[in-house]
């Protein structure tokens, strides 16, 4: 992923228990904000098949990560 991600769009499901935040890329990310450290995250591409990469992971998460603090969602 070598381009700069940003968040897309951001839907809140189940009364804020689960974030979905659409990036430029068309990769998605799911946030439980009430779960711990590394089962916080979920990430997917475009078609549905789960990021393995820690360099890909960490992108996405900084690209929401600017997102939440740019609208005060944390």
């Amino acid at each position: 992923m070598a381009d700069y991600l940003c968040v897309s769009g951001c839907e809140i499901q189940e009364m804020g228990d689960r974030r979905i935040y659409h990036l430029n890329n068309n990769s998605v990310v799911i946030e439980h904000p009430k779960y711990p450290g590394k089962t916080r995250f979920q990430f997917y591409t475009h078609s549905g098949q789960s990021i393995r990469k820690p360099a890909d992971k960490t992108a996405m998460k900084q690209a929401v990560e600017r997102h939440k603090k740019r609208w005060r969602l944390a």
